[in-house]
């Protein structure tokens, strides 16, 4: 490694290479580039084209130009920090003196996408600086930072700041692309959540979240549920940004797929399908397009669709016309693969689909997630449509009184969850508070009021966060978690159940501790 070969203000040399070996070592990795390029922190990367650019010792220091299109690039390169395949690290000097990091880049060799990636982060970073700045003036600001910090869940992709103004606080997160919107709110929460302390008294601290034009749709809906203090602002590609109202953003407008009752079985398949049941344990599923699916522990194999029977595994995998006999094989087949008893854990159809598995294991044991749905009609996969959104809710029920309930289920750890579900409750609430979910239970007299929310998941699958982001929800919203033991293939039981945001009694407040904000922290 060749490293400071010039101090700070750049006069006098310190022991090391003479400027023409660290020129060599520049120019060497240069050529064994395909497409090289500079990379600085905080500006996009800049291709170093033949003829755009100039590498050159001037006054005993080596100088890096460039000028590949409207932009100009120079810059005093003092060390060679580091080398690795694809990328060079060095210190350069700015006009002014101030040092900086500058990687040079190979853009066609595989680990520089990383460097890209986080190269593209710290320049949205610095214009998230500016933005806040600008829209606050008189505010310092404490913190900004996109380091990822696994122990609080913080996401490198939505940088976060802390602005200070005497006694006055406010945390603040910016979401780069559209893309990055659905998962933005959860980790926007976190943040605040922390900067509140784990007293969580989520009004002392006001919540600003900068997003790009043509977002916002989905946080404001949500905003509308929670309970916070919070601004939105939407910036363009130019880096400026303006505030808006949350109520011009946040218009529900959603409608349900038709949803097609199950044809009648002639006597043949009917029989066949109770065969299926008694001796492979398989399942027959009626689909929203009027088909049923037979499944085994919620591993789809085969269908029935306007009298006739398809075979395939998978949801999304081809299936062709078969003969029962050929349906009957693959159930043999599936049933000791899928069996939590003879399993091979490490076998591709015994990890498939696990969702759905214990969606299969919540409809055989529906008593004991929920008495008061307990012999009362269950739908999966009702589909809503927000604009362009399609959302799949996973299992809905009702009670013998009327009252509807949303069952979201997750096999495993997401920080999504709750905010994921709450994106199901909304468009259900308004569902049935308008009628439009009569006919699915037809019989059943639904009443005109929210309904229950269940998030059902093993309970050490919950992830930490999940409790978090449930204070946030509005008391309107009736939330339980059950969590369901660890062996739920096995046979399901629920070990904890809690209302809200309650934590298990194994979360003492140590485990909390995480969560709160203090001046000493460093890059939080």
């Amino acid at each position: 490694m060749l490293t400071k070969h010039y101090h700070k203000g750049g006069s006098s040399p310190h022991e090391g290479p003479p400027v023409q070996e660290l020129l060599a070592a520049i120019e060497n990795f240069l050529a064994g580039c395909k497409r090289p390029a500079i990379l600085e922190h905080g500006d996009a990367p800049i291709p170093l084209i033949g003829g755009a650019y100039s590498l050159d010792i001037q006054s005993e220091a080596i100088h890096l130009s460039a000028w590949p299109d409207d932009r100009s690039f120079n810059r005093r390169l003092v060390s060679i920090e580091a080398t690795n395949p694809g990328a060079m690290e060095c210190t350069v000097q700015r006009f002014g003196g101030a040092t900086a990091k500058l990687n040079l880049l190979d853009l066609d060799h595989p680990r520089a996408a990383a460097r890209l990636l986080r190269g593209g982060r710290r320049t949205f970073a610095e214009s998230f600086r500016r933005m806040l700045a600008r829209q606050f003036p008189g505010w310092e600001i404490r913190t900004l930072s996109t380091e990822t910090i696994l122990q609080h869940s913080f996401s490198p992709v939505y940088p976060r700041a802390l602005l200070e103004r005497g006694t006055q606080r406010m945390a603040a997160m910016a979401c780069q692309s559209l893309a990055d919107e659905r998962g933005f709110l959860s980790f926007a929460l976190l943040w605040h959540h922390y900067l509140c302390g784990r007293a969580g008294n989520h009004g002392q601290i006001p919540l600003a979240l900068f997003l790009p034009d043509g977002a916002g749709s989905t946080t404001a809906l949500r905003l509308k549920w929670l309970e916070l203090k919070c601004r939105i602002f939407r910036f363009n590609p130019h880096g400026s940004a303006g505030e808006v109202d949350v109520r011009d953003l946040g218009n529900l407008d959603t409608h349900l797929a038709r949803r097609l009752g199950p044809a009648e079985l002639n006597p043949d398949l009917l029989a066949f399908v109770r065969r299926l049941e008694n001796k492979y344990g398989a399942e027959c599923i009626e689909e929203p397009d009027g088909s049923l699916s037979l499944r085994c522990s919620g591993l789809a194999f085969s269908r029935i669709s306007e009298g006739k029977l398809y075979c395939g595994l998978g949801e999304k995998s081809g299936h062709s016309i078969a003969s029962l006999e050929e349906a009957e094989r693959l159930a043999a087949h599936l049933a000791p693969l899928r069996n939590p008893v003879t399993r091979d854990r490490a076998h591709p159809l015994y990890r498939a689909h696990p969702e759905r598995w214990l969606e299969s294991a919540v409809r055989r044991n529906l008593g004991i997630v929920d008495a008061m749905l307990e012999g009362q009609p269950l739908l999966g996969q009702v589909i809503t449509f927000a604009g362009c959104d399609r959302d799949i809710i996973d299992l809905m029920g009702v009670s013998a009184d009327g009252r509807t309930t949303i069952l979201e289920l997750k096999a495993t750890e997401d920080i999504q969850l709750p905010l994921q579900a709450l994106d199901y409750w909304m468009r259900a609430d308004w569902h049935v508070r308008s009628g439009d979910l009569d006919a699915f239970f037809p019989g059943i007299p639904l009443r005109r009021e929210s309904p229950r929310l269940l998030l059902v998941a093993p309970g050490v699958r919950f992830h930490p966060s999940n409790e978090v982001v449930l204070g946030y929800f509005s008391a309107q919203i009736e939330t339980e978690r059950v969590g369901v033991n660890l062996e739920w293939q096995q046979g399901l039981k629920v070990v904890f159940r809690l209302r809200g945001a309650e934590q298990p009694q194994a979360h003492g407040v140590q485990d909390e501790r995480h969560l709160q904000y203090s001046p000493g922290n460093s890059k939080p």
